[in-house]
């Protein structure tokens, strides 16, 4: 099913930094699409987005604090991966590795997934032939959610 064109302030921005080269925000969506998840993920491969399945993330303090930890890490130079997509991917993951962070929160379908994107994007919904659904997240994190978060990089 194809997304009704998004205007960008219907969006749900959950967080926002400011930074040298303006503004950077997390926008988070639970959607279904028509089409595969691989498929989204490649078309994603070039975005400051990514998909997650829906039961990973219980609340939006898990996607608020891996948000903030992914930027200090880049300003401060301490990052593992190059881009902000992945480098929030680990720190919500609670990993040291791409792969296995990719592994731990893939996407197998597209019926029920998080679609995080960090940039301004107006029209990746309906890039992705996708329907937005209820978010139906938590405010609060369960204490484990936020360990699993904080302590992701600890030796």
């Amino acid at each position: 099913m194809v997304a009704n064109p998004i205007d960008w302030r219907d969006f749900k921005t959950l967080s926002w930094d400011e930074n040298t080269e303006g503004f950077t925000f997390m926008m988070i969506f639970r959607i279904s699409s028509a089409l595969p998840a691989k498929e989204i993920r490649e078309m994603l491969a070039d975005e400051e987005a990514l998909i997650i399945r829906k039961d990973f993330v219980q609340s939006e303090e898990e996607l608020m604090l891996a948000f903030h930890l992914a930027k200090k890490t880049l300003e401060k130079k301490r990052n593992i991966a190059k881009k902000l997509k992945y480098e929030f991917l680990l720190w919500l993951s609670g990993r040291t590795d791409i792969k296995s962070a990719i592994r731990s929160t893939d996407a197998k379908d597209s019926k029920d997934i998080l679609l995080i994107v960090l940039s301004g994007k107006k029209n990746i919904l309906e890039k992705l032939q996708a329907k937005e659904k209820p978010l139906k997240l938590k405010k609060r994190a369960e204490p484990l959610a936020l360990e699993r978060i904080s302590l992701g990089r600890i030796k």
